[in-house]
């Protein structure tokens, strides 16, 4: 090999990993959403006040992206099994929260921001997550599909968690 076939073939290496770079950064490029879901949240302290005893599912939206997103919807899709959602993609039902508490909506969510918002949990909503496969997520306006998390909820009220707690710190048990 002489040092010109050494020189082509770094030309041609680094040529071919510049343009393999920069399509990674294409790919990465706009909002990056993540969503949280959590049921079965119970308020406490000054926070109890607002919500009552009602038991609630909170959102977290992050944008771990490089540009700004409106959040513009809360929203909900029940699927009766796997093979609708995975074969059919069509859902048996579909959710909108005109307005969760706590939270304005549409919401501009800069880069590394989080969106908080909740939601009363309904016994309709415990039953549409025991008979089949349900997600709630967000809209967002940078892009057409939604964002939604897996949920499953296990309990049907407040009551059965508060009971199940005991009040033995580690020093009593």
């Amino acid at each position: 090999m002489t040092a010109t076939d050494f020189a082509a073939w770094i030309g041609a290496l680094s040529g071919s990993a510049a343009l393999i770079w920069d399509i990674f950064k294409y790919f990465q490029k706009g909002p990056r959403i993540c969503v949280m879901v959590s049921p079965n949240m119970i308020a406490y302290g000054a926070f109890a006040h607002l919500v009552g005893d009602k038991v609630q599912i909170a959102f977290t939206v992050t944008n771990n992206g490089d540009a700004a997103t409106t959040v513009t919807h809360l929203i909900g899709f029940h699927y009766k099994s796997w093979f609708a959602q995975r074969i059919r993609r069509k859902p048996d039902q579909s959710l909108v929260a005109q307005h969760p508490q706590f939270a304005d909506l549409p919401s501009v969510l800069a880069p590394g921001e989080q969106w908080r918002g909740m939601t009363e949990q309904t016994d309709e909503l415990v039953t549409l997550s025991n008979n089949g496969r349900l997600y709630l997520g967000v809209l967002v306006s940078t892009s057409k599909k939604a964002h939604l998390s897996r949920v499953v909820i296990h309990a049907a009220s407040g009551d059965s968690f508060l009971n199940s707690r005991t009040d033995r710190g580690p020093d009593n048990a």
